[in-house]
């Protein structure tokens, strides 16, 4: 619903209920039970529990219980019907009810609701807006969504805290929207030719936030999915969390906060929202790895999320997506060594955006070779030359991803391509690029290109058996390649004002392991399989989505 801003005392009173599902465990019955206001009494027992009350966190897999729908009013329709119910969680073989708004679920004015369908599905729990509140605190909380079909349980790849040989990544987590809306749906919208998108930008569709996510829930949720391939103690060893995003929900107050809350993290930590466009939570990689190298933290949490805006039918906005990825970078359980890091930056004001304007422009054309990929390549031949590494050596690689042609020229001028790499007698080169099935994310693109090869078992290449047979391929008629531990991967990053950047990273003896306990990437680039109706949505629910419609009647 719509409301009217939140006071401050209810706003904070609320923080554990909302943010990390808190319930209690009477130790005396031993029940356990969720109770948003009376938490000193316990419902099965009927007793006063002043002293044996134990708080547990809920935020767990479960199953729809009961479930009905809220139709919109008319101020809401761009909300669009809500379903409420109960999810039942399971905890040591206990059954725990919580009450809870679901998300992701499409209901249709135009045919009944099938409740029965409903009954019995698994939900996963999500952070989310509860309730649109324009121009207060945003009230963040946790619902329930329909589960990915088939989904694999991810599970920490290591049972415990293990010191690695030098710092790097320790796992890679994502939050991207179920919904899309396809190149096709934005060309007629603005009679343009669906190829001036497809073929001029590479991209077939965007992802579109629901309603109720925005930047602070993608960043939420990537490092909830980052921490559940993490022991359980790995949580204590965290000492920083940076947010980067141009599309901040608040121009004061940060993002990293919400995060801190939600995890349950000490407050005595570093925590802050970096700017630097599309390059603001690369940037602080290399000072993650600085302060752990120095003994200040031991682990950090760096995450890009954005819902990317451009001005409706501007060429920056016919790609536009939304998502988040988190980076948790430790000393602890490395699948991804940090070999080094350079960076090019220039006084470059190729896109920006002044104070008080709803959307950022651009140089249009400048945006390119002496914008992206001068200052991106010559992060990359400075990187290169101080670690002494070749461009044939690297295994898999991704880069800042504006959109697809982009990201497929800048591959193709480093001699990465299929077609390069062949001539020269070498296998492919893995390349991430989520952009075309996603769109721009903006300060999260590399990171999910990133996410696209390390969170993915195997990629599979187009060749044919011939030549798959004289580069190599074991299996000439399946030719795939996979990470392997010592394959060197590099990444590309890019951000207007400008920087660029090349982080170059080695893959370590944890990464098999890993990669096992890993839902594989391309299964939450089509996360839209889940029960519940049509994934693709309107140009005008985009733009609602992404608040660049503000009229709601």
């Amino acid at each position: 619903m719509v409301v009217d801003s939140y006071g401050l005392p209810y706003y904070i009173q609320t923080l554990k209920t909302r943010h990390r599902l808190i319930g209690f465990r009477h130790d005396e019955c031993g029940k356990i039970f969720f109770a948003s206001k009376n938490r000193n009494y316990c419902p099965y027992c009927k007793k006063a529990a002043d002293t044996e009350l134990r708080e547990i966190s809920l935020v767990r897999d479960g199953i729809i219980d009961s479930i009905s729908i809220n139709r919109e009013e008319s101020a809401e329709k761009w909300i669009g019907n809500r379903a409420v119910g109960i999810v039942e969680i399971d905890i040591d073989g206990e059954k725990v009810r919580i009450p809870t708004e679901f998300s992701d679920i499409v209901i249709s004015n135009e045919a009944p609701f099938l409740v029965q369908k409903w009954i019995k599905q698994r939900v996963d729990p999500t952070a989310r807006i509860l309730d649109y509140n324009p121009t207060g605190a945003i009230y963040y909380g946790v619902k329930f969504q329909p589960v990915i079909s088939n989904k694999k349980i991810q599970t920490p790849f290591l049972d415990k805290l293990i010191e690695s040989d030098k710092p790097g990544i320790s796992s890679i987590g994502i939050s991207l929207p179920r919904y899309r809306t396809t190149a096709e749906e934005i060309a007629q919208a603005y009679q343009l030719d669906p190829n001036y998108i497809k073929k001029g930008l590479g991209v077939d569709e965007v992802s579109v936030p629901a309603w109720d996510q925005d930047t602070g829930t993608f960043a939420i949720d990537a490092a909830l999915d980052a921490m559940t391939r993490l022991p359980p103690e790995f949580i204590q060893t965290i000492g920083m969390i940076v947010v980067g995003s141009e599309s901040k929900p608040y121009s004061v107050k940060p993002s990293a906060t919400n995060v801190q809350s939600f995890l349950g993290l000490e407050q005595d930590i570093i925590c802050y929202d970096a700017e630097f466009a599309c390059i603001a939570a690369g940037m602080q990689i290399k000072s993650a790895i600085a302060l752990i190298n120095s003994g200040e933290i031991e682990s950090a949490l760096i995450i890009g999320a954005d819902v990317s805006q451009g001005s409706p039918g501007d060429p920056l906005d016919l790609d536009t997506g939304a998502g988040g990825a988190c980076f948790v970078v430790s000393k602890y359980n490395v699948i991804l060594e940090y070999i080094g890091m350079h960076t090019h930056v220039g006084d470059h004001p190729d896109f920006m955006r002044r104070a008080g304007c709803p959307y950022p422009v651009h140089g249009y054309g400048l945006t390119g070779e002496p914008s992206y990929f001068h200052f991106q390549e010559a992060a990359i031949e400075k990187t290169l030359k101080a670690y002494g590494i070749e461009l044939d050596q690297i295994k898999a690689a991704t880069f800042h991803q504006p959109n697809y042609n982009f990201i497929m020229k800048e591959v193709k001028k480093l001699g990465l391509d299929l077609e390069s790499r062949v001539k020269r007698e070498l296998k492919p080169c893995i390349i991430g690029a989520p952009v075309r099935k996603i769109g721009n994310t903006y300060s999260a693109a590399t990171m999910l290109g990133l996410a696209a090869i390390a969170n993915e078992p195997e990629h599979y290449f187009e060749i044919d058996e011939a030549t798959a047979q004289k580069v190599g391929f074991p299996d000439p008629k399946n030719p795939t390649l996979r990470l392997e531990p010592e394959d060197l991967v590099l990444t590309g990053w890019y951000g207007s004002g400008a920087a660029g950047g090349c982080i170059l990273f080695k893959t370590t003896q944890n990464y098999p392991d890993y990669i096992g306990c890993t839902l594989p990437f391309s299964r939450r680039l089509t996360k839209s399989d889940v029960i519940g109706g049509n994934k693709y949505v309107s140009l005008l629910q985009r733009y609602f989505a992404k608040r660049n419609i503000i009229n709601l009647k």
